[in-house]
């Protein structure tokens, strides 16, 4: 049989206790380092980004991901962008123009 730790000293739940502290300990350490390089991760990316790294996701392509998908989400809203403000000249032309 084996021991599940609930014989122990520390009691039962301290060994997990102590794991899940010593994650958030870390998790705050990757949070400050994020900031400080200006990643633009807020905390449930930067956590979602962990996990896949976790799963085997190679960071640097991961990295790779995000900028190409920031790129494309900023070509996406200046378009959009250009396209409102055309399309409010056009309606503003039609509506000076006097047939």
């Amino acid at each position: 049989m084996s021991d599940s730790g609930a014989g122990s000293a520390r009691g039962p739940g301290s060994i997990g206790n102590s794991a899940i502290v010593e994650a958030r300990d870390t998790f705050s350490t990757l949070e400050e380092l994020s900031r400080l390089l200006n990643t633009g991760l807020d905390k449930e990316s930067l956590a979602l980004c962990v996990r896949l790294c976790e799963q085997g996701a190679h960071p640097e392509a991961l990295a790779t991901i995000i900028r190409e998908l920031r790129r494309e989400s900023q070509a996406i809203k200046a378009a959009a962008a250009s396209s409102g403000s055309s399309s409010q000249r056009n309606t503003s032309n039609k509506e000076n123009h006097h047939y």
